[in-house]
């Protein structure tokens, strides 16, 4: 690369960046952090205080769903994820719902259901 492309670069991203931060100082922004569980059987998932965001991605053998939203399994389980779904709110709500989650019959050995959760802190 020459030194003019790399100069160009690097004034492309220090306007890129000088974007981001004027709009972080207007906007504002919150600090979030996150948890991770794998269910096995029917259970209501315990919602995060201050949740805004859950992922849930069939990580075992027998289809699942998540608020009766279906999840499958990987057609090659131990090789590839299943299905999964992002549920997401508009900036600064907070879901207030339940999570209930469901395996259809016949449970098989290995089921798995992975649901990540976004909160605020």
């Amino acid at each position: 690369m020459t030194e003019e492309a790399t100069q160009e670069l690097l004034l492309l991203r220090s306007a890129f960046t000088g974007a981001i931060n004027e709009a972080i100082a207007k906007h504002g922004s919150r600090a979030y952090d996150m948890t991770v569980q794998v269910y096995d059987q029917n259970t209501y998932v315990p919602v995060a205080r201050n949740c805004f965001a859950f992922m849930f991605t069939n990580v075992g053998t027998t289809a699942a769903t998540i608020n009766g939203m279906v999840v499958f399994p990987s057609a090659t389980p131990l090789t590839a994820l299943g299905d999964s779904r992002t549920i997401a709110a508009h900036e600064f709500d907070i879901y207030t719902g339940n999570i209930n989650l469901s395996f259809r019959a016949p449970v098989l050995a290995g089921a798995g259901v992975e649901i990540v959760q976004l909160y605020y802190l």
